[in-house]
């Protein structure tokens, strides 16, 4: 049974509803034809125009991301800045986008549960703000800021005693540096995010808890993969005949 765009969506609510998004967001459909139809779907941190070219090659008709475009209001569609190129080339191909962007941050299964599987983390339980809180054998931190390096891949900032056994580990993706206090709450020695300023890394580790900042992109990508899985299960439950695919680029972060 082929399935159509609104179909899609509507699999997508039942991942991570649109009610769980923050009110400044912009989630759901973003562009295209809600009964245009899907056989094939590309998940993607954000749009690019790569991301963009290959769903092309690949022959799919809706694109998912995390990070939604038309973020702020536009004026115009027209194609001299960065946003508006992308938007004039995906309606030329006729291709749908949408987002889950909060929304999946703040659900269980979400955002944070594929970073904190991803690390290894046991006994996984939800935190505030979409955060998971997990447990580790402890380990010096210098050893687990090796484990998130060698696991998201790239640069880590490390901030605390490198030599301080830790043990419980709260994650959220992206930009956290705000939820520090719930980490510490939730009884963390140590906190990976994406992004942290240093002084507010140095006040937390003030406050007794270590920081990992590991990047942006870095600590959301595995949740593409949980997306496009977890896209692929429903579409298969209710018979769609629709392949679900997670854009090479996510292989790259």
């Amino acid at each position: 049974m082929s399935a159509t765009v609104a179909e899609v969506l509507a699999l997508l609510e039942g991942i991570a509803p649109a009610e769980m998004a923050e009110a400044w967001d912009n989630v759901g459909l973003l562009a295209g034809r809600r009964d245009a139809p899907v056989e094939r779907v590309l998940c993607a941190l954000e749009l690019s125009a790569g991301v963009l070219d290959e769903a092309i090659a690949l022959g799919a008709q809706m694109i998912v991301t995390h990070h939604p475009i038309l973020f702020r209001g536009r004026k115009n569609l027209c194609s001299d800045d960065p946003e508006g190129r992308l938007l004039c080339a995906l309606i030329r191909a006729d291709v749908a986008l949408a987002a889950m962007h909060t929304n999946f941050d703040n659900v269980h299964p979400g955002v944070n549960d594929a970073l904190a599987a991803r690390l290894g983390l046991e006994s996984v339980r939800a935190g505030e703000h979409g955060m998971c809180v997990g447990e580790l054998p402890p380990m010096p931190l210098e050893a687990f800021a090796d484990r998130v390096r060698c696991n998201l891949g790239g640069a880590v900032r490390v901030y605390g005693d490198r030599a301080r056994a830790v043990r419980r580990v709260a994650v959220l993706g992206g930009a956290g540096e705000d939820f520090a206090g719930d980490a510490c709450a939730a009884g963390a020695d140590v906190y990976v995010t994406g992004e942290m300023g240093y002084h507010r890394a140095l006040s937390a580790v003030d406050d007794g808890l270590c920081v990992i900042e590991a990047g942006h992109a870095a600590t959301e990508s595995p949740a593409i993969f949980a997306l496009a899985g977890a896209l692929q299960n429903s579409a298969d439950a209710v018979q769609y005949k629709v392949r679900v695919l997670c854009s090479a680029q996510e292989l790259f972060l």
